[in-house]
């Protein structure tokens, strides 16, 4: 889990909103985008193959999410992950949706 130290304003408030909506412990903070300021990933505490990235890139004033879905590859295959949709929501009670449902599905560690 890394720091939202070096993070936009819009990701930082929309991981605090997270928070309050799913509870301090729904998901980790896994970003392989550390470089990126306006993105983030999440993941399910227990596997972080199930992950939400989360992009404010052009949104940050109107709290529009730029979201990819990420799942955990099958063993054997060389890909490190498995798509599972993209797709933009708008609001923060939507991207609570999205993220609620997408870190629920992924199998269990």
């Amino acid at each position: 889990m890394t720091s939202s130290g070096n993070k936009d304003p819009s990701i930082v408030g929309m991981l605090n909103e997270l928070r309050a909506e799913l509870g301090e412990g729904a998901f980790d903070v896994v970003d392989h985008w550390d470089t990126d300021a306006c993105a983030v990933g999440i993941a399910r505490p227990d596997d972080h193959g199930v992950l939400v990235y989360i992009s404010t890139h052009d949104h940050r004033k109107n709290q529009h999410y730029w979201v990819s879905l990420e799942l955990p590859a099958k063993d054997g295959d060389d890909a490190p992950y498995v798509s599972a949709g993209d797709r933009q929501v708008q609001g923060i009670q939507e991207l609570v949706s999205v993220v609620r449902e997408h870190l629920g599905s992924g199998p269990a560690a």
